[in-house]
């Protein structure tokens, strides 16, 4: 994979609609223990694409997500806002074949990223203590885990949900991660053994990350704060990501759950939506303001490309792009009032 262009300043944006991040002591809800896991927040969503450049041309010249780093070996790039290491992850469709990180770990087989969609939906820990916790929890307990590995700036556990999506739990080793990942990186990802010593009750998470705004992109998003994922099995993935996964439900109507981790300054984190068929609907970037949405759609306009699809509801007006592999993603700008939405309908997931 040729070297992508950077075209980035770093900066931090006044933001008067949005809600601003608390101090650490203040950050987290008051929420029920979950059996497992209990996430901060949404780090990232991680895509498979067919086309790893054109998919970073988008991304990044059309939707303002800054390039931090890639790895060419495992063709994977990942670009982000500032507030982690990454919001976006992408990975090129692997074609049956097998992808190796370090030290011969089978990363990426074969049998997996057939096509485009989602790869894994990612939840930052506090720390590493709270991750191993969880992990002996989960081995404990006989809960099938798929695999954990030291990706150099964090420690993460993997596990599929009901409907075979695949949650990365992680948590930072790092937290200055820019003097780690930055521009063409060699293979990053090896095998980590959460036994293997004292866990840290640090927690390297950035509290005040510097900012990134790419020049000349269309959209100039502040942070990814939620995902939507439409399901066949509600009950069950309902049970997952609140028992298994440490989320809480903050809103519930029928087939629809609204579901939050502890960082006080996202309203939620996930969207549950039942469907005839299980699927990975979209993931959500918030804007600053609504002006910053208005010139979104301005210089899109100028461009000549239309959004897939314009909400203005009273809990938030949004715009839906599609990438080059058809893939949906929200940005988006909340408003006050609360989702008037009684039950699951075909337009749920566009109205969350």
């Amino acid at each position: 994979m040729s070297s992508p262009q950077q075209s980035t300043s770093p900066t931090s944006p006044a933001l008067s609609t949005s809600p601003t991040p608390t101090p650490r002591a203040q950050a987290a809800r008051s929420t029920p223990s979950a059996d497992y896991f209990a996430p901060r927040r949404l780090g990232h969503v991680n895509l498979w694409v067919d086309d790893l450049g054109r998919s970073e041309a988008f991304y990044r010249d059309v939707c303002g997500l800054n390039i931090e780093f890639w790895e060419p070996d495992l063709q994977a790039t990942f670009l982000g806002t500032g507030h982690t290491p990454h919001d976006l992850g992408m990975m090129k469709t692997t074609g049956g074949v097998d992808r190796y990180g370090r030290n011969g770990l089978l990363q990426l087989p074969g049998t997996i990223g057939l096509k485009p969609g989602l790869n894994h939906l990612a939840w930052e820990l506090e720390n590493e203590a709270e991750l191993v916790a969880a992990w002996r929890r989960l081995r404990d307990a006989g809960v099938p885990l798929d695999i954990t590995v030291d990706h150099q700036v964090a420690h993460s556990v993997y596990v599929f949900d009901p409907d075979r999506n695949y949650n990365e739990f992680y948590c930072d080793t790092v937290k200055d991660w820019r003097s780690v990942l930055c521009g063409e990186m060699e293979l990053l990802t090896s095998t980590w053994d959460p036994a293997a010593q004292e866990p840290s009750q640090v927690g390297l998470y950035d509290d005040a990350p510097a900012l990134r705004h790419v020049e000349g992109a269309a959209v100039h998003p502040r942070r990814i704060t939620h995902a939507v994922l439409v399901t066949a099995r509600f009950d069950a993935m309902l049970d997952f990501y609140t028992r298994v996964g440490g989320l809480h439900a903050v809103r519930r109507a029928p087939g629809i759950a609204w579901l939050a981790a502890s960082h006080g300054a996202y309203p939620y984190n996930l969207v549950l939506v039942a469907g005839d068929t299980a699927s990975y609907h979209h993931a959500a970037f918030e804007l600053a303001d609504e002006a910053s949405l208005d010139a979104a759609l301005a210089r899109l306009a100028e461009r000549g490309m239309t959004p897939a699809r314009v909400v203005d509801l009273p809990w938030k007006r949004a715009m839906f792009l599609v990438d080059p592999d058809g893939q949906h993603s929200e940005w988006y700008v909340r408003r006050g009032a609360e989702p008037d939405l009684t039950s699951a309908t075909p337009d749920a997931a566009w109205l969350v």
